[in-house]
């Protein structure tokens, strides 16, 4: 201020001031609360299938806010691996609270989010909440699935609410943080990549090699031996993990709202909508590129059920 205009103000002044500018243009963050109601109406309106639900409390405060659109929803469930791990980040806006998202792989295995829920914190209430909602957005049929693979980290609240909402599926750690969880600890650098190795190994010898080396320090190895194999393990998991073993990929999508975390609610959803959109974009965008260039995607089922040159030519029997 006093470099361009020639005026000298306080730090509280000039931070009261950039704080009125901001609701000038955005509006205050109870009014972002009003405003909700009717961006929701006119979400769902304009996008088939969308899901959005408003959860109050006994005298209409706010409490929760579930949302996900209808297009990632259906693009999920019908091309992409049944495979999804669930992730919070913590909000700094004034009125604070905790995203809880959804995020799922694509066939690139690139990030393919799902769904999101703004709550006061991680708790028991707002988890199960939020898995509920998501059970019923991705339906019962869908969610009843055996193969479906769930990852979270090692909180008791979200093991709990996954093992009630999603009973048929497939519970899994992620392993990237057990592994933090044996450096702050154990400070057992060498045995923390031993962990990692033992957990993204793809057969039960080269896990029984990475074990031996955990196993030099019992501490390490007891403590995750009581996390059992089956949580964080790939060839010890009930069923196929779609090389789901970290939730690193959730990391891309926190960066993403780093700079959006201290918006109103309002804004917030409709940062996450224009973000979402905007990749559609993009995907729509390199299809039609690559049919531009004569880019074809071969048909799969067809060269694996092309005979080879070595394989033998089946004879047809006579009837």
């Amino acid at each position: 201020m006093k470099r361009g205009l020639g005026i000298s103000i306080t730090d509280k002044k000039g931070l009261t001031g950039c704080k009125r500018g901001i609701e000038a243009v955005r509006g205050s963050p109870d009014q972002s609360y009003q405003h909700l109601v009717s961006y929701s109406n006119m979400l769902v309106e304009h996008n088939p299938g969308t899901k959005t639900t408003i959860e109050t409390d006994t005298k209409g405060g706010f409490l929760y806010y579930f949302f996900a659109l209808g297009v990632y929803l259906h693009g999920f469930k019908s091309w992409c691996r049944p495979a999804f791990a669930v992730y919070d980040i913590h909000l700094t806006g004034e009125r604070g609270g905790t995203l809880l998202s959804a995020i799922g792989y694509d066939a690139n295995g690139k990030m393919y989010p799902i769904a999101f829920s703004i709550v006061d914190s991680e708790n028991g209430d707002s988890c199960l909440w939020f898995m509920q909602k998501l059970f019923d957005a991705l339906g019962h049929e869908y969610s009843m699935r055996k193969d479906l693979v769930v990852c979270s980290d090692r909180s008791t609240i979200f093991e709990s609410t996954i093992a009630k909402v999603f009973p048929s599926a497939c519970h899994v750690y992620c392993a990237y943080h057990i592994k933090g969880n044996i450096i702050r600890r154990y400070h057992n650098f060498t045995a923390a990549k031993a962990f990692m190795r033992a957990a993204q190994a793809y057969t039960k010898d080269g896990y029984r090699r990475a074990m031996l080396e955990v196993k030099k320090d019992k501490a390490v190895v007891s403590y995750v031996q009581e996390l059992h194999p089956r949580h964080w393990a790939m060839v010890k998991a009930k069923r196929a993990r779609y090389t789901l073993v970290t939730k690193n990929i959730c990391e891309s999508w926190n960066n993403l709202l780093l700079k959006a975390r201290a918006l109103p609610i309002t804004h917030l959803v409709d940062f996450i909508r224009t973000e979402l959109m905007g990749r559609l974009e993009c995907r729509l965008a390199a299809v039609v590129l690559a049919g531009e260039v004569g880019l074809q995607v071969p048909n799969v089922g067809a060269v694996v059920n092309e005979p080879t040159a070595t394989s033998p030519t089946p004879e047809c029997e006579q009837g």
